[in-house]
């Protein structure tokens, strides 16, 4: 699932969220989401552990089937 998707879903801002995961502030969130950053390692983690592990590292990481 994508993190824009996720965040929809819970009706959380990008400011909560980025409480949730000890990020500075909802601007890396944003980041994130528009996929201008890969969040590094510590953050991945605590993504996928506030989103219930709905939201994975692979899923930063598009990939395409040809």
């Amino acid at each position: 699932m994508q993190l824009k998707d996720y965040l929809v879903e819970a009706d959380l801002t990008y400011d909560a969220f980025a409480k949730q995961i000890g990020a500075a502030n909802a601007g890396v969130v944003a980041k994130y989401v528009a996929g201008r950053r890969v969040p590094r390692p510590q953050f991945m983690a605590a993504i996928a552990k506030a989103t219930d592990g709905k939201v994975q590292p692979n899923d930063f990481f598009p990939v395409e089937v040809s």
